[in-house]
């Protein structure tokens, strides 16, 4: 064999190697479910193919001169080259606009006639036998170039430059991986393909795409970031990734969410350290419904299905078939390592971008916590209008302190002998310019998720300490001012040290402040609670137990934590009033706590008979409406000025 043809039979044998490794290696990840997948292994077959055809062409041109029979076989080889390579280039335009999303908005029509330039190249291959238009060989078998070798290469080139034009267009809806994978492709293909034209012996072409093609495949084919692994379905920055590209290229899609409210409970009860086991099995029964790649694991509890198909629109009455079916069985129990469980569920369904407007809205569904009143429904249309609220809240939350929305409300205390103002507890409110006036039931707990709490928290406490030290609080006769602490500020590390950088900034006695700490936090971890109170104490806070009798600890709380003032939720003395075992509660709880050496406020005066019968009980402070419902600092002086005058 001469060197000219061992060169050429190197750069063959390396291109077979290079797209057999891509095909293998795709195979064993398993991940041919996709149109994209399929096109991309069809082009490393045609590579495959073709460096396979030269090959045995270079072998055969180098016997002929010993077995003159050969020459056919090397015919052949050379037309099943041409034949077989006119299909790369359509074959790179269809992976692209697979990639891109670009056939979505196109009609079947308009697909196969993408076809029409590529079947006028395989239709002068197959008559070149005939014509010799495309090559031909002279009588010494000197292979020779027609002039329908460049409409093959026009051919090529417009599929080409169609195709690069189409991902430019589409380049904000991909990736930066994917972007630069794709030029890539573009660029070695492309130097290789001029190198060959320009210079025929050197056999750039085929190793150039099929190296071009593992480039595509370690980036653009290869998930392993995509996927979560334990489980088999796409992750979360997978779901982030496709419908934003969905969004980007405004498509109509539908969403199922899947959100289990047990998780937790029936992880511990079937004893994995994880809940992922629980996941898996559930994911196995999504994939019966849908594809794999439309399941995405995207929280703890929650699996999402995307609803999209390129070539008919998903229609709401397919959605909610599907979310039925789901709905159908979790009615049924699951069996998870051999132990029956019952899963409870809330099945929301959207259109995006109808129901859905943003990426965030979607993520907000996501993550949103479901009220208990939800559990077991399919939730879908105009009932999905909390989460519009929900992220609506999130924005004013975020730019409530920037935009000076947050201000503290106070609500006044007063002692039960002669009513006598006893002090104020500090309220944040939020003023929003789109949503008005929200409360702290409903921007706290997102607060507390979005990380924009301990900024309130600070916000609150420095204006009181700012209160405080206006000197306004002592000239009105208050004794002190109660503050609310979050159970995620009191964890924090150096928590004492933060509190006692911001009140020694202002210079106030810190008796002036009470810390309120609600049950439900104090029992969530005493000794840690404990060494904050105690410590805060030694420094010379003061501290109330909130919402005495709503939680579940109230004898451990009070016996733990080392409370000045205990307040006796107001449902407590609603009760009271209703029946005689709502009384007996009342005074019980009064009896008891005065036996432990703790003054009593209690909340939710708001009548006359209220205040009777809280003072025959011999409780210490009142707080309702029956005084003042919160008001502003400035009210507060006013009120205070207006009492101290009576």
């Amino acid at each position: 064999m001469a060197y000219g043809n061992l060169f050429h039979v190197a750069f063959f044998c390396s291109a077979m190697i290079v797209s057999l490794t891509s095909i293998v290696y795709t195979k064993l990840q398993k991940r041919t479910d996709l149109a994209q997948n399929h096109i991309f292994l069809f082009m490393n077959y045609v590579v495959l193919i073709n460096s396979a055809t030269c090959l045995c062409y270079e072998i055969f041109e180098s016997y002929t001169r010993y077995f003159p029979q050969l020459k056919y076989l090397m015919f052949v080889s050379q037309f099943l080259y041409f034949l077989v390579h006119t299909a790369l280039a359509p074959g790179l335009f269809y992976y692209v606009m697979t990639v891109n999303g670009a056939f979505c908005e196109k009609t079947v029509f308009l697909k196969k006639m993408c076809l029409a330039p590529f079947v006028l190249s395989v239709v002068l291959v197959v008559t070149n036998p005939i014509t010799h238009f495309v090559y031909y060989f002279d009588k010494n078998l000197m292979f020779y170039r027609n002039w329908a070798e460049l409409v093959l290469y026009i051919i090529a080139l417009t599929y080409f430059v169609v195709a690069f034009c189409n991902l430019m267009l589409s380049w904000n809806a991909l990736t930066r991986r994917r972007r630069w994978s794709l030029v890539y492709f573009f660029i070695i293909t492309l130097i290789g393909v001029i190198i060959q034209l320009i210079i025929i012996d050197i056999k750039t072409e085929l190793f150039g795409e099929a190296l071009a093609l593992v480039g595509v495949m370690l980036s653009v084919e290869n998930e392993d970031d995509r996927l979560d692994s334990a489980i088999g379905v796409y992750n979360r920055n997978a779901l982030m990734m496709d419908a934003n590209h969905l969004l980007i290229k405004r498509k109509i899609f539908h969403v199922v969410c899947l959100k289990i409210l047990n998780m937790d409970i029936m992880g511990r009860i079937t004893k994995l350290s994880n809940t992922d086991e629980i996941v898996r099995v559930i994911s196995d029964y999504l994939k019966t419904i849908v594809p794999r790649y439309r399941i995405y694991h995207a929280a703890t509890d929650t699996m999402l299905l995307l609803l999209e198909d390129d070539n008919k629109k998903v229609t709401e009455i397919e959605t909610m078939g599907i979310a039925r079916r789901i709905h159908d069985r979790f009615e049924d129990s699951w069996k998870i390592r051999g132990v029956p469980i019952k899963l409870s569920s809330v099945i929301l369904t959207a259109e995006v971008p109808k129901n859905v407007h943003t990426l965030g809205n979607l993520f907000y569904m996501v993550d949103s916590p479901m009220p208990k009143e939800m559990e077991n429904r399919i939730i879908s249309g105009d009932d999905l209008k909390f989460l519009i609220r929900r992220g609506a809240v999130e924005s004013a939350v975020s730019e409530g302190l920037s935009h000076n929305n947050y201000e503290v409300y106070y609500q006044p205390t007063h002692c039960v002998d002669g009513l006598k103002l006893h002090g104020a507890e500090a309220l944040i409110r939020l003023h929003d310019a789109v949503l008005g006036d929200l409360y702290p039931d409903e921007f706290i707990p997102i607060a507390e998720q979005t990380g924009y709490i301990n900024d309130i928290d600070d916000f609150v406490l420095k204006e009181v300490c700012r209160f405080i030290q206006s000197g306004e609080a002592k000239r009105l006769g208050m004794d002190c001012v109660n503050v609310n602490l979050s159970v995620l500020q009191c964890m924090q590390k150096d928590f004492v040290k933060h509190i006692l950088d911001i009140v020694n900034s202002f210079g106030i006695d810190k008796s002036w402040i009470n810390f309120e700490i609600t049950e439900s936090v104090s029992a969530s971890d005493y000794e840690l609670l404990s060494n904050v109170v105690k410590e805060l104490k030694e420094n010379g806070f003061l501290f109330s137990m909130d919402d005495y009798g709503t939680g579940y600890s109230n004898m451990h709380s009070l016996f733990e934590l080392d409370f000045d003032i205990v307040k006796i939720d107001k449902s407590i003395l609603w009760d009271a009033e209703k029946s005689e075992l709502g009384q007996i509660i009342l005074e019980n709880c009064v009896h008891m706590i005065k036996q432990m050496k703790r003054k009593i406020l209690v909340e939710g005066v708001e009548t006359k008979e209220h205040v009777e019968k809280l003072k025959a009980l011999g409780v210490d402070y009142l707080q309702g409406y029956f005084f003042s419902r919160p008001i502003t600092k400035r009210e507060l002086l006013a009120y205070c000025e207006v009492r101290n005058d009576e």
